[in-house]
């Protein structure tokens, strides 16, 4: 079975998911079914060990899989993913929030003038002001990109039917 980085759509999808250190040691995954790397269903947890292929193509990689053992995963274990997912969402989406919901409302330049008020002018505060609120708009807009991005360079995906031969064969 394989499984492919940086492959279809960015976090939808099953995906391995708690893999740490090295892939040549036995290590245990869970399957989970993924929505922009939101966990969505866990369909088992594996025991397995990996190897690279396809090093001719530098933009996605392949990982030869070598299943040991499957089972279900513990309900605790599947709550808690849920909740550091949670977690991370809220957190990353927390700058952009915080932007959309200040839309219209100068917040930078009254900080600014308590701040800086006796050494710029109100027109520099102003435009400073303005440029650290679209500051604020563009890196939350950013931030969720960039975790993504980060994910789908670290996550292996496998293919469902694989996940659904690998159940048959219990």
């Amino acid at each position: 079975m394989q499984a492919t980085f940086r492959t279809g759509l960015v976090g939808t999808g099953v995906y391995l998911v708690g893999h740490d250190g090295s892939w040549a040691e036995p290590h245990d995954v869970d399957v989970w079914l993924l929505l922009l790397f939101f966990p969505l269903v866990p369909l088992a947890r594996w025991r397995v060990t990996a190897t690279r292929i396809g090093e001719g193509h530098p933009e996605v990689w392949t990982l030869e899989l070598a299943l040991h053992a499957r089972s279900r995963v513990p309900i605790v274990s599947a709550l808690r993913r849920i909740l550091r997912a949670t977690g991370v969402a809220v957190l990353t989406l927390v700058l952009l929030g915080f932007a959309v919901w200040k839309v219209g409302t100068p917040w930078a330049a009254p900080a600014l003038t308590a701040l800086l008020g006796s050494v710029l002018s109100p027109g520099w505060l102003g435009k400073l002001g303005m440029a650290l609120e679209m500051g604020v708009v563009l890196a939350g807009a950013a931030v969720p990109i960039l975790v993504l991005m980060h994910l789908d360079e670290r996550t292996p995906r496998v293919r469902l039917t694989s996940v659904l031969r690998a159940r048959t064969a219990e």
